[in-house]
């Protein structure tokens, strides 16, 4: 039987399309070594990049830089890293080196407006994304003066402290004009944050003058029971990675790396009443039906607020929005009067 010509093939040209796209699009030939580096680390040129509408990043993709909605992403399966607008459109990739010089060729142009003012950087739980907290970052940019920046990070994909070092890397590139840094942060974020802050202490360097506020959402800051009963459950496993075993099982590890903040924080808590019946029977007292209230309590905080939320979408309620922002321009949630700090002597109370 004699060939068939490649030109009367139905599939022939659109697969060849196909492996195009793949040659040029995609960063194909980064191999990284122990050392961290990738082959093209001395390369002055950035690879070749088409402008790809992409997804934002939403589960492999860390935010370590971000300058008025322009982030330098690196991927948690393999290293590399891409330069994306605030539309999600790739405008290059490659090594750190390249995509942080495109951002700043844009930034010395004019094109991309430099960080400045006072900033909220916000952090997103376990297993979530940025999305979740877009309802609480909207809300900052529409009723304030704040500028924010919704980090976005592979939370199951790495140890807490790879993302307390890439939360590291992007407070380190908001830039010199920026005068204020606040912090919002919904559960495991929290334990993010304070996993930087420790390591600022152990590197024996002080925390930035312009840290103000912080306000945790929901946090597990003394652990997750829940995430310690879960810990053999193999889809609990599949979907939390490392991180959930940290917060439960190996929690009394990861603890003594976590620091208390030394600039004024509080803390908004779920605790479900008992004519509610939503309590989690697997927790002590009351809970959000993931965190028990106990397990929020930080000696040092400067306010504790406690309502029936529920931990997965506590961030998006009406009270967390307007208090969020009350206590990070007042220092408080409701009122002066109505302060709720948490002391070394105080058990489980609160309003």
């Amino acid at each position: 039987m004699g060939s068939v010509p490649l030109s009367h093939v139905s599939w022939y040209r659109p697969l060849a399309l196909l492996g195009l796209v793949l040659l040029f699009s995609c960063p194909v030939g980064i191999v990284r070594g122990q050392s961290g580096k990738s082959e093209r680390e001395d390369e002055g040129a950035m690879p070749l990049n088409w402008k790809l509408k992409t997804m934002g990043g939403r589960q492999f993709w860390t935010d370590v830089v971000h300058v008025s909605g322009w982030r330098v992403q690196r991927n948690a399966m393999t290293g590399h890293h891409r330069l994306i607008d605030p539309n999600d459109v790739r405008h290059g990739w490659g090594t750190f080196q390249h995509c942080k010089q495109a951002l700043d060729d844009r930034v010395d142009s004019g094109s991309v407006l430099p960080n400045s003012g006072k900033i909220v950087v916000i952090l997103h739980g376990l297993m979530r994304s940025s999305n979740s907290m877009e309802p609480i970052s909207q809300y900052l940019k529409e009723n304030s003066d704040y500028q924010v920046v919704n980090m976005q990070y592979a939370s199951s994909r790495h140890v807490v402290a790879r993302h307390a070092t890439d939360f590291a890397c992007l407070i380190q590139n908001l830039g010199s004009g920026v005068t204020e840094i606040n912090f919002v942060a919904h559960s495991m974020g929290n334990i993010v944050a304070r996993h930087y802050l420790k390591d600022l202490k152990v590197r024996g360097e002080h925390a930035d003058s312009r840290f103000h506020r912080m306000v945790m959402i929901g946090p597990p800051n003394q652990g997750s029971k829940m995430a310690h009963v879960l810990r053999n459950n193999l889809l609990f496993k599949s979907l939390a990675g490392v991180p959930g075993i940290q917060l439960g099982e190996k929690w009394e590890e990861l603890e003594p790396h976590l620091a208390t903040p030394e600039f004024e924080f509080g803390i908004i808590a779920g605790g479900q009443s008992e004519s509610q019946k939503l309590n989690n029977f697997i927790l002590d007292g009351p809970d959000d039906f993931t965190v028990a209230l106990e397990e929020t309590r930080l000696v040092g905080a400067r306010d504790w607020l406690i309502r029936p939320l529920l931990h997965t979408t506590m961030m998006k309620s009406e009270l967390t929005l307007a208090s969020t922002l009350s206590f990070l321009e007042k220092g408080y949630f409701i009122s002066a009067e109505e302060l709720n700090p948490i002391k070394d002597s105080d058990s489980d109370a609160g309003r």
